[in-house]
C-alpha cells in the first residue's frame, strides 16, 4: 500500500457497510436513543501499519486495550475489542499495547470516546531479530493470585534514558508479551495502581538466536502491613540505647527495650519515613521502604556536640572514630579543587565536631587519624551560605 491511499480504517469507516457495523458497536459500547444511565464500556477499532507508512502489517499483531485482548485480521487489517471498559478516568482512558513479530512493541494512553466507538492506526517500528528479543509473562497479586490487569512491565539497558525502555501492559489475565527489547543484560520493573513496583534482572536473547524463559511479576498490595523490627545502637560505641524513640510514618511511637530492640507493628508497606531519637543524641531521620521479608533494621545514633560551635564558620559537621576513646584529634582539612591548595584546618573536639571558616568554592574535605583518612567532595554556595551536616566515619585501632 503506497503512502498516498487511505489506511484501512479510513476506508472502512467511510463505506456503507462500515457504517451498518459502527451502528451495531455503538450499540454495544455506546447509548442506545433509549438508554439513559451512563455507559460504563465501548468499542475499539485498532489497525497497526508500518512506521512511516500507511502499509499493513505483513504478520497478525496482538492487540491490548483495558485489559482486552484481540488479534488484526489479516483481511480486514484491523481488529475490534468490545466492551473495553471505559475506567475511572475523566476522560476516559485505557492503555493501548500493540506487539508483533519483527517489531517493537508500542504502548500508550488511548482516550476513549465513551458515547461511540475509538479507531485508531497505531504505527510500528520494525525491529531487527538478530539485535533484539521477546519476552512473556504474568502478573499476579502475591496474596490472592489474582491476575493484576493493565501492571505496565518496562524493559531498559542499565543506565540508558527512560525514554528508551520498551513497554507493554497486561491483559485481564495478567499476561503480557513485549518484543524488541534490546538483545543485552536489561532491568525490568513492573508498575500497577495499588501495588508496590517489582524489579528484575535478566539477559535478553535476541529473537533469531531462541526464545526467553518467561519472566513472572508477584506483586505486593499497596494496603500490605507488616512489621518493622530494628535494633538501635551508639554509632561511636554500637552498644544498644534503651529507650530511644521510633516512629514510622504517623504510626504510634514504640520504645526500644534495654538491648535497644524495638518492633513497630502494622507498618504499611512502601516508602516510609522513620525518625529516631533518644536524650544525649542527634535526631536520625531517613526514608525507608517497608517490604514483607525485609532484614530487621540497625540504626546508629551520634552524639550531640557537648557545646555550642565556635565562631563564625562555613563548613561544619562530626566525625566518629570507631575504635577510639572519644572522637577527638581528628585532623579535617579543606583543599581547594580549583586553587589545588589548602585553605582550612582544624582537629575536632571530643564530640568529632569541626568548624571550617573557607570562602565560597569546590572543596575536598579530608579527615585523618592514625594513619587513616577518608574524604569527600563538596561545593560551598556563596551569598552567606553554610554546609552543615558533612560528616564522616572512620574506623581506627
Amino acid at each position: 500500500m503506497s503512502d498516498n491511499i487511505r489506511s484501512p480504517i479510513e476506508l472502512f469507516l467511510s463505506t456503507a457497510l462500515g457504517l451498518a457495523v459502527l451502528v451495531v458497536l455503538v450499540g454495544c459500547g455506546g447509548v442506545s436513543p433509549g438508554q439513559s444511565q451512563e455507559p460504563s464500556t465501548t468499542t475499539v477499532i485498532v489497525e497497526c501499519v508500518v512506521e512511516g507508512t500507511n502499509d499493513l502489517l505483513e504478520v497478525p499483531a496482538d492487540i491490548v486495550v483495558g485489559g482486552v485482548r484481540g488479534q488484526t485480521d489479516m483481511v480486514e487489517g484491523w481488529v475490534i475489542l468490545e466492551d473495553v471498559p471505559l475506567g475511572e478516568e475523566n476522560p476516559p482512558q485505557q492503555p493501548l499495547t500493540a506487539t508483533a513479530p519483527g517489531y517493537v512493541t508500542h504502548s500508550e494512553m488511548l482516550p476513549l470516546n465513551e458515547y461511540s466507538y475509538t479507531a485508531v492506526s497505531v504505527s510500528m517500528t520494525p525491529a531487527d531479530p538478530q539485535q533484539t528479543g521477546t519476552i512473556s509473562g504474568t502478573v499476579t497479586d502475591v496474596n490472592s493470585g489474582e491476575p493484576v490487569v493493565n501492571a505496565l512491565v518496562s524493559f531498559l539497558e542499565p543506565g540508558a534514558d527512560e525514554a528508551g525502555a520498551v513497554n507493554g501492559f497486561t491483559d485481564a489475565t495478567g499476561l503480557y508479551t513485549i518484543g524488541g527489547i534490546p538483545a543485552t543484560d536489561v532491568e525490568a520493573l513492573c508498575q500497577a495502581t495499588g501495588y508496590l513496583a517489582g524489579t528484575a534482572t535478566m539477559a535478553i536473547t535476541a529473537d533469531a538466536d531462541g526464545n526467553n524463559q518467561p519472566l513472572d511479576f508477584q506483586l505486593v498490595s499497596g494496603s500490605t502491613t507488616i512489621t518493622v523490627a530494628g535494633v538501635v545502637l551508639d554509632l561511636r560505641t554500637e552498644t544498644p540505647l534503651a529507650g530511644a524513640t521510633v516512629e514510622i510514618d504517623s504510626q504510634p511511637a514504640v520504645t526500644t527495650d534495654s538491648d535497644g530492640l524495638f518492633s513497630a507493628p502494622q507498618v504499611t508497606v512502601g516508602p516510609r519515613d522513620i525518625v529516631v531519637t533518644a536524650d544525649g543524641y542527634n535526631p536520625y531521620q531517613k526514608t525507608i521502604t517497608v517490604t514483607p521479608g525485609m532484614a530487621d533494621l540497625r540504626i546508629l545514633l551520634a552524639r550531640e556536640s557537648p557545646q555550642p560551635p565556635p565562631g563564625p564558620y562555613t563548613i561544619s559537621g562530626q566525625v566518629t572514630l570507631i575504635g577510639a576513646a572519644d572522637n577527638s584529634g581528628a585532623v579535617v582539612t579543606a583543599f581547594d579543587k580549583d586553587r589545588a591548595e589548602e585553605l582550612g584546618r582544624t582537629v575536632t573536639d571530643a564530640g568529632g565536631y569541626y568548624y571550617l571558616f573557607v570562602p565560597p568554592g569546590r572543596y575536598r574535605i579530608e579527615v585523618t587519624y592514625g594513619g587513616k583518612s577518608i574524604g569527600r567532595d563538596v561545593e560551598l554556595l556563596g551569598g552567606g551560605r553554610v554546609l552543615t551536616g558533612i560528616d564522616f566515619t572512620l574506623t581506627v585501632p
